[in-house]
């Protein structure tokens, strides 16, 4: 008898600087940073799927990495079986030790001689819609793919390969740019992913209204009783 194979449990952390000053959108920077690495240790797949620079003036281009992030919509990925039981206990568990305020302890990288040292961040499990699994191959007859360098971190490899990719829906407009991984392939399949989501929920040319409506619900952030705090400029977990 042949079983089926079960998906892997996918589960949707948005990380917000809320009504923060800037000081919060470097903290987000560096949250992101560190639970993508995290959440990797603990073998799990997690992806940066979409991201507002705090600056507005950073939101319209691709070139330069924001240091400061106003959000970001982290997917994390279950790491399927272990000893024959599929580990969604685990990545709830996982997800629940993240979810809350986030403290970061230091001094602003951008106002030396302001008197505040403590600064809140919230992180929240948030749905996404997508309605099943998403099917490389079900919209390809509509889109243009286009590869291309990547903009973001990885050193002589970003220089010598091309694996950010660019689809455009020819029916509507819309594009969708994906680079977070090596993978030419995978970032492949996180932008139809990504231009799957926008057409579901009936978005126009980026998945705004979306990224709205998560705002307005985890808009205001939560000082105090910290999930995780963090320290210094390295930004160094310290346990609570």
């Amino acid at each position: 008898m042949t079983m089926e194979r079960k998906q892997n449990k996918v589960v949707w952390l948005q990380l917000s600087a809320g009504q923060g000053p800037k000081e919060c959108g470097w903290v987000v920077a560096q949250l992101m940073r560190v639970l993508l690495q995290d959440a990797q240790k603990h073998k799990m797949t997690a992806e940066c799927v979409e991201r507002l620079a705090f600056d507005k003036a950073m939101r319209k281009q691709s070139l330069i990495e924001p240091d400061a992030l106003l959000s970001c919509l982290i997917r994390l990925e279950g790491g399927g079986l272990k000893d024959g039981v599929f580990n969604d206990q685990h990545l709830d568990a996982y997800v629940q030790s993240w979810v809350g305020p986030i403290k970061w302890q230091g001094g602003s990288p951008y106002r030396p001689k302001h008197k505040r040292c403590n600064w809140f961040v919230g992180v929240e499990s948030v749905s996404v819609a997508v309605p099943k699994p998403i099917d490389i191959n079900r919209l390809i007859g509509e889109v243009n793919v286009e590869t291309m360098r990547s903009s973001g971190p990885g050193g002589q490899h970003v220089n010598k390969t091309s694996s950010a990719i660019r689809i455009t829906h020819k029916p509507t407009g819309i594009q969708v740019r994906t680079e977070s991984d090596r993978s030419q392939h995978r970032n492949r399949q996180l932008a139809m992913e990504r231009l799957y989501m926008i057409l579901a929920v009936g978005e126009a040319a980026q998945s705004g209204a979306l990224l709205h409506d998560r705002w307005l619900k985890h808009y205001h952030v939560k000082r105090g009783d910290p999930v995780r705090v963090f320290q210094g400029l390295a930004f160094e977990e310290i346990r609570v």
